[in-house]
């Protein structure tokens, strides 16, 4: 049987979308969640967690937009996906979907939740109120979007696992972050840049070692419990070069939780530690990059569930039960696996 014949190739459009997206809300979340952590570590009168978030809210500010203006825009590509038709054309389904869809009734909660993102970071909230409603907000978009992924289609821990593995994620991603702005705007010796870098080592020890653990699982069904597909297919090419990069961002943080955080009494430690966090968090932003990729990637499982079946991508012969026509669409469950991955019993919109 000819195994690449059934690959399925990654759906660029929709992965370059999600791209900012996530990153967005991982910055966000990460950086408030790391501003609450620090203001608990640190001595009461000394609020140094409060005196970071008033430095990240400009930075809130500039990434929360990008969640809710590219969102609506995602939920537009989904629908001309789904339907096999032109962006333009996909506006007139906009509302079938969002009414006669388990995809519409998700982005239903995400839509405004994304909007309440921003509107947040311009309330006039103490720092500490706003960043627990910054990870609140995420965590519900972190979970949204777990339920939208492939992890939809092996089960309940499988998504509760990939749910995690967002959590853990954004948590390093934005730890990472509020570090960095933080040392940059404040001097190296006072009590923010020293208490954070501490801080900084424990979050992403933790974050680091829940990526491991999640991810192999995620991996594994994925690549339908066979190595084989991590060299013979699209999906297990892309996890491929994730894994090499976040081997190389995880080296670059061991050396810094080895050597440089025991040294911290030392400037040149602290200016050494600066620079190798910027650099992680550049790189952070092409794993996650890649994740975006994955994510939007048929796993290699699916196409072993197609050639096994000799399923095809072609028009549904069978209807579940709660297929319907309305003003001329047929909305439909299709039983293809390439497009199974999306949705919560994947609908297909025909006109």
């Amino acid at each position: 049987m000819n195994m690449s014949a059934m690959d399925m190739a990654p759906e660029w459009p929709a992965a370059l979308l999600a791209w900012p997206v996530i990153l967005a809300q991982a910055l966000i979340f990460g950086s408030a969640l790391f501003c609450l952590m620090l203001n608990r570590s640190a001595a009461r009168h000394l609020r140094t967690g409060e005196a970071l978030a008033t430095s990240m809210l400009r930075w809130w500010r500039l990434l929360a937009p990008i969640v809710a203006l590219v969102s609506p825009i995602m939920f537009v590509n989904e629908v001309a996906g789904m339907a096999g038709v032109s962006i333009r054309a996909a506006f007139p389904l906009l509302c079938e979907v969002l009414a006669q869809t388990q995809s519409g009734h998700t982005w239903e909660w995400r839509l405004p939740a994304a909007v309440a993102l921003m509107v947040v970071t311009w309330l006039p909230l103490r720092e500490a109120a706003r960043s627990v409603l910054l990870v609140i907000l995420c965590v519900g978009l972190f979970l949204l979007s777990s339920l939208k992924s492939h992890a939809i289609d092996f089960g309940a821990i499988a998504v509760a696992v990939r749910f995690v593995h967002a959590l853990a994620a954004g948590t390093w991603t934005g730890s990472l972050f509020a570090y960095w702005v933080g040392a940059r705007l404040y001097n190296s010796d006072d009590l923010v840049s020293v208490e954070a870098a501490k801080m900084l080592s424990r979050q992403a020890a933790w974050s680091v070692s829940i990526l491991i653990v999640s991810g192999i699982f995620i991996a594994y069904e994925g690549l339908g419990h066979s190595l084989y597909h991590l060299l013979y297919s699209s999906y297990g090419r892309v996890l491929s070069l994730k894994v090499e990069v976040f081997v190389l961002i995880v080296m670059i943080g061991a050396y810094n939780r080895i050597y440089l955080i025991p040294a911290l009494d030392q400037p040149s430690a602290r200016r050494t530690l600066l620079r190798a966090v910027g650099a992680e968090s550049l790189m952070i932003v092409g794993v996650i990059g890649l994740a975006a990729l994955l994510s939007n990637t048929p796993p290699a499982r699916m196409s072993m569930s197609m050639s096994a079946a000799g399923m095809k991508a072609a028009p549904v012969t069978r209807l579940s039960k709660s297929s319907d026509t309305h003003a001329g669409v047929t909305v439909t469950h299709r039983h293809d696996s390439y497009d199974l991955h999306k949705f919560i019993g994947w609908f297909m919109i025909r006109e």
